[in-house]
């Protein structure tokens, strides 16, 4: 007989029909790190390598801050250029109890059936994916497993699924916190009830609402094996639904190799945005081609990494890189080196309102001049060029590395030539090696015109400038 592991009082019995279901008595039996790396390998779909991914926080998405303000808009983010949809937590959030803080984090999670009521009812979620299929949107929901609110009622109902300071797994005043945050409490993956609850609750999730993927709050943290949720649990988790889901899309909220491509498909690119920032400061730009090549060899093969530049943990962009021209600057690179872009909400017209884990609502009104031409024209390109969705990318040295980024994509026959100053001064430069003639401007910090360049070689870039050619065969 199954636990009662829902929290609530009542057991989700089926899922994908009899499968997942099937799966949790088994999992009960302890077996769920007992899956092998092979067995979770998932082939990544041309879809996931090709994504744009646009990351939706509810509360300050739109003027309502609820599930239909985002439905009303995916019109729009299907026109930008985005064609995956991750959406924040939409669970209830957690409230101070019994002398623990919270603060109104989406990820401080209170049930993990539930969904926010100021964010709306299960029949807006079902209208949002459909109305996201029906657009060709993939849409991915937020995970946060590693753990709980302190009111939650797994607390109380199951204190054995939590990491105590006594070691007395029936005590809940001896329960942790989780990392540093006063506001959550610490999950025990050694608990194989545990391990079968998440594995059901996210089965509920993927097969109720017809989800194409989650993406996993703390997956790597701390990085690499004293991690809390164990790279064994990730894998064969992966196992399971997959089982239901085969092309189910996992971001994990990590940078280590031992849970690249095996289990997530796309992780994070924190090593080249640091250094990008530290860009500004002064930094070379020579950093950002070394972390690159320190990213590529994580894991074998190279891993698929969210290309960052913004998100709720960061400062918006355009106060991070030095103003608007700086933050069109990382854009460029974010949009064409061979990561998976992400586009925190708002960054398309360069809001710049909120700080780090904002609650300011974005004002669409308020445009910064030049970003949505930009992500426009620029997400355009990327759609109609397989060179920079899933293309070779290759650096080029330069005889200004400390200013400039310099590489190439390429795929058959199709290339293209990117150069940006990322340095707060101007740049004159030149390639180390020739490239060959027949190059085109397609685009410049000043505007979009196909021009035919003779030796884009020869670098001469404003500061926080750049310059994208295409090369015209014959």
């Amino acid at each position: 007989m199954l636990l009662d592991l829902r929290g609530d009082g009542t057991l989700f019995k089926k899922l994908a029909g009899n499968l997942l279901g099937a799966c949790i008595s088994t999992l009960l039996a302890g077996s769920l790190f007992a899956a092998t790396p092979s067995d979770s390998m998932a082939a990544t779909s041309s879809w996931i390598g090709s994504s744009v991914v646009y990351t939706i926080y509810p509360s300050i998405f739109s003027q309502s801050g609820d599930l239909n303000g985002i439905t009303n808009q995916l019109h729009r983010i299907k026109k930008l250029g985005a064609n995956v949809v991750w959406i924040m937590p939409i669970t209830p959030i957690g409230k101070p109890v019994n002398g623990h803080p919270a603060f109104d984090s989406p990820y401080c999670v209170a049930e993990y059936y539930g969904i926010n009521t100021a964010y709306g009812s299960k029949g807006d979620l079902v209208r949002l994916v459909s109305t996201a299929h029906r657009l060709g949107l993939k849409v991915v929901l937020d995970e946060v497993i590693n753990h709980s609110s302190w009111d939650n009622p797994l607390i109380t109902q199951h204190p054995e699924f939590y990491v105590h300071s006594d070691n007395n797994p029936k005590n809940p005043n001896s329960i942790v916190r989780a990392f540093i945050y006063n506001d959550v409490a610490q999950f025990n993956y050694n608990n194989p009830a545990l391990r079968a609850y998440i594995v059901q609750m996210l089965g509920y999730w993927l097969t109720q609402y017809h989800l194409d993927g989650f993406r996993f709050d703390s997956a790597d943290n701390p990085p690499g094996p004293r991690r809390t949720i164990p790279a064994a649990f990730w894998r064969a988790m992966a196992v399971h639904l997959r089982a239901v889901k085969p092309d189910v899309l996992m971001i994990g909220e990590g940078e280590s190799g031992d849970i690249s491509n095996n289990p997530f498909q796309i992780l994070y690119g924190w090593d080249v945005y640091y250094r990008l920032k530290e860009t500004v400061g002064g930094a070379s730009a020579a950093n950002v081609v070394s972390n690159w090549h320190h990213e590529q060899t994580l894991a074998n093969p190279a891993p698929l990494l969210l290309s960052l530049q913004d998100d709720w943990d960061f400062n918006r962009d355009v106060n991070t890189f030095g103003g608007p021209e700086g933050a069109k600057a990382v854009a460029v690179f974010n949009l064409t080196n061979n990561g998976v872009p992400l586009i925190y909400n708002g960054m398309e017209i360069g809001n710049a309102e909120g700080g780090v884990n904002p609650h300011d609502k974005i004002d669409w009104t308020k445009v910064n001049p030049g970003f949505p031409e930009l992500y426009s024209r620029l997400l355009a390109l990327r759609d109609s060029s397989p060179a920079l969705q899933q293309g070779k990318m290759l650096w080029l040295s330069n005889t200004a590395p400390n200013a400039l980024l310099t590489y190439k994509r390429s795929a058959g026959s199709q290339e293209f030539l990117i150069e940006i100053n990322i340095s707060n001064q101007p740049a004159q430069a030149r390639l180390s090696e020739p490239i060959g003639p027949n190059w085109e401007e397609i685009g410049t910090q000043s505007g979009w015109n196909a021009v035919k360049e003779s030796d884009p070689s020869t670098i001469s870039l404003p500061a926080k400038g750049y310059a994208i050619f295409k090369h015209i065969r014959n």
